[in-house]
């Protein structure tokens, strides 16, 4: 049984399957359950969560239920059981919406709301230097409202729901405007990526080989019914269930597998030396068996950038331009890479778009009526529709921004470096398979350092802080990448995809509409405080802070930095046309941009390395025929971690065992 050669095909003389009510239904139901019992398990008891990064767990845990639910209803009850098409609609509503519950916005959405005002002091002044220029509709009118939040109910209190009514209606205007712009962005590139440039979609081999090829999925029909599976499985399953069991049972052997600090040999030395102090490895197995599916030129460039940037601070050290060093004043070397990468994130973008410029330039002539528009039975939207969808989407957005006091510039230069963060994401995803997204750079900081702090503006800046820290901090759950997933799902699992848009908008309205609640109440009954610090307070510490900064000192624009934005956007340029134009050149250019992120040390480098080493080996000694057989027993790498984790979190919820969340 192979994979995505087959399920990407899926019978090509099978016509594309309607989008039923039913599989909307069971979306947006299934949606409602993770966002109404996220907020206790994730955060309190710790015991669940819908999962962060590219690949999400809960929506991997709910297919699978489908897959034994309808094994049960095809014994019982043929005839109710549902069509393969049904369940890839449940899962594509499920992960362009979850990530809301976690790093996508909305427990950063409720804490920004209300941290400036309870973190004010006569020390910091913010009561004069930033509420001035908070819009009223922005933030709770009763002081009470905002220190129960933090602090919890007083005894016999109810959670103050009207305060809340006018800044989460705000909030979720300016949410459901940006995730359709990135819907209708994501539906013009489409049709492209997938069909022309042929990107890979390595995180769509999951679900579809989970549901495998049959009219009528089940686990007997799923890849997990396929031997070589069970190899790959059996390797993360022992080791989660070791790391389980340890916690209850010391004595039962648990390796440790995450964040291992090989830094601290180098912490102790001098420079140059000390640069590396912060390297570490961990062993992830789902990004081990995903990176084992890609070109050997995409897994080789995840793990090389990351060595060449340490070379780099190594070369800038060796000079004494580091912490500690005769030269630390000239630059911060880390900074500096950091602006080269959103050079190159910008370059990245710019070019993904010249490349689809036939398709967008298509969509403009049959929005001008100068060309017919051609039937896509797997277009959410037609181009002109979303053409004008982003155009629509993106006017509401300036709209919030200027009823709330920003400068039309000042958002649009911040709106600009976050779209092409989107792009480069949804590139990075689609053709790189990176399940953790991450950047070592920040929309605002690029900003800031471009054109310099005091030509935004205070209000400005005190909005930058807000959209920051709800929407860019945090780039592992940017919704594009998401949404650029489900479309070539829809596409590999042959289904119409007219209505998915509506879908979609109803799943992401309905993780808002019983998320934020839901969320709020667990926060007010026991107090943000008396929680971690993430995802509470420790982003709106940092944005709220960085907003200080700037008031009291401006940045200043740095040509030094300016410099950086231009060398990394020419090498992204010069590394897309090496790869583009000559089929020897080894390295694709999806590594260089990431490489100085925190998870690209904490999450892929390693992986990424011992991935492509074996990948490598069974293709050079075993050829292609060989490869194809193992590529079971990669998806069994990825499943074997998620399906245990959350059998074990669904166990530890039911019987109060204290698992950490997954």
């Amino acid at each position: 049984m192979t994979t995505s050669s087959e399920t990407a095909r899926v019978k090509e003389e099978r016509p594309a399957g309607p989008i039923t009510a039913r599989s909307v239904l069971v979306g947006a139901a299934s949606v409602a359950l993770l966002a109404a019992i996220n907020p206790y398990l994730a955060f309190v008891s710790r015991t669940w969560s819908v999962g962060s990064g590219s690949l999400l767990g809960s929506p991997i845990v709910v297919l699978f239920l489908l897959l034994v639910i309808n094994g049960l209803l095809l014994r019982r009850w043929p005839g109710g059981a549902f069509r393969r098409e049904e369940m890839l609609v449940v899962y594509g509503m499920l992960i362009v919406s979850v990530g809301l519950a976690m790093q996508g916005g909305m427990p950063y959405m409720v804490s920004a709301t209300t941290f400036p005002f309870y973190r004010a002091s006569p020390s910091n002044q913010w009561e004069h230097m930033i509420w001035p220029h908070i819009p009223p509709w922005l933030r709770l009118q009763d002081m009470s409202a905002v220190t129960a939040f933090w602090e919890g109910l007083p005894e016999g209190a109810r959670v103050p729901w009207g305060q809340w009514v006018t800044p989460l209606m705000a909030w979720g205007v300016f949410t459901v405007a940006l995730m359709a712009a990135m819907f209708c962005l994501a539906t013009l590139l489409r049709k492209d990526w997938i069909e022309r440039q042929r990107l890979t979609f390595p995180l769509v081999d999951v679900p579809l080989a989970m549901t495998g090829g049959a009219e009528k999925p089940s686990l007997s029909s799923s890849i997990l019914n396929n031997r070589i599976f069970w190899m790959g499985f059996s390797i993360p399953a022992l080791f989660t269930v070791l790391t389980w069991l340890h916690r209850f049972f010391p004595s039962v052997p648990a390796p440790q597998l995450e964040a291992i600090q090989v830094g601290r040999y180098f912490a102790g030395m001098g420079l140059p030396w000390n640069v590396l102090g912060h390297m570490q490895i961990s062993i992830l197995f789902p990004v081990i068996g995903i990176t084992c599916l890609l070109p050997g030129e995409v897994s080789l460039s995840l793990w090389l950038f990351y060595v060449l940037y340490r070379i780099q601070l190594l070369t800038w050290a060796s000079f004494g331009v580091a912490p500690g060093g005769a030269n630390a004043a000239i630059v911060n070397p880390r900074v500096f890479i950091a602006f080269q990468e959103a050079g190159g994130f910008i370059a990245l973008s710019a070019v993904a778009l010249y490349q689809s410029r036939h398709t967008i330039r298509a969509a403009w002539l049959s929005l001008i009526g100068r060309l017919r528009p051609e039937r896509d039975p797997y277009a959410p939207l037609s181009g002109r529709a979303a053409l004008v969808g982003f155009a629509a989407a993106n006017a509401v957005l300036f709209w919030w921004a200027l009823h709330a006091g920003m400068s039309w510039w000042s958002f649009a230069a911040l709106m600009g470096v976050f779209y092409a963060v989107l792009l480069g994401a949804s590139r990075l995803v689609s053709a790189g398979g990176v399940m953790y997204v991450d950047t070592g750079f920040f929309p605002r900081g690029v900003v800031l350092r471009t054109i310099g702090a005091a030509a935004v503006g205070p209000t400005s800046l005190t909005m930058y802080a807000y959209l920051s820290v709800i929407y860019m901090y945090d780039p592992m759950n940017l919704a594009m990448p998401q949404m650029m997933d489900s479309m070539k799902l829809l596409h590999g699992g042959k289904v119409e995809a007219k209505r998915f848009s509506w879908a979609a908008m109803l799943a992401i309205v309905v993780m808002l509409a019983v998320g934020l609640p839901a969320l709020l109440q667990m926060l007010y009954h026991y107090g943000a405080s008396s929680l971690q610090t993430w995802p509470f307070t420790d982003y709106p510490q940092w944005a709220f802070g960085e907003l200080d900064a700037s008031l009291r000192t401006p940045e200043i624009p740095s040509n030094w930095l300016r410099a950086g934005l231009a060398l990394g956007a020419g090498m992204m340029l010069l590394l897309s046309w090496l790869s583009t134009n000559f089929v020897w050149w080894p390295v694709s250019p999806v590594g260089f941009i990431i490489a100085s992120a925190y998870e690209t040390d904490r999450s892929i480098w390693a992986n990424a390395l011992i991935a492509w080493v074996l990948s490598s080996a069974i293709r050079r000694y075993g050829g292609l025929r060989l490869f194809r057989s193992f590529r079971p027993a990669f998806l069994g790498l990825v499943l074997g971690q998620f399906l245990t984790s959350g059998a074990l979190a669904i166990i530890s919820s039911v019987f109060g065992l204290g698992q950490p969340a997954v």
